[in-house]
């Protein structure tokens, strides 16, 4: 069953902006995003997702409190929050990173 479907667009050179600040990537990233995350278009890429994921949730969430990560192929997933299963897919395009979330619960 689905429970929401979420969809952000983010400028990179806003996030690219924004990384001016040292603090601004440790509070949006988990640690764990931060050791392949090191550039403005991966950055913003998380940004998006995350932002996709908390439109597509029925609560908010702290930005740390979602993890975005990359499988073997490279492919996002989601590693929190757990409870329900967050299927997302991140895409660049020129000066904009997007992406989608869709939150599947229990049927």
């Amino acid at each position: 069953m689905v429970i929401g479907l979420g969809t952000d667009i983010v400028s990179i050179d806003r996030i690219r902006a924004a990384m001016g600040n040292p603090r601004f990537v440790e509070r949006i990233l988990t640690p764990a995003e931060r050791t392949f995350c090191s550039d403005a278009e991966s950055v913003a890429g998380r940004w998006a997702a995350k932002e996709a994921i908390q439109k597509a949730l029925p609560r908010r969430l702290k930005w740390t409190d979602i993890e975005v990560l990359r499988d073997s192929r490279g492919a996002p997933y989601v590693s929190k929050p757990a409870g329900e299963q967050i299927l997302v897919s991140i895409a660049h395009e020129r000066n904009f990173a997007v992406a989608t979330a869709l939150v599947m619960g229990a049927d």
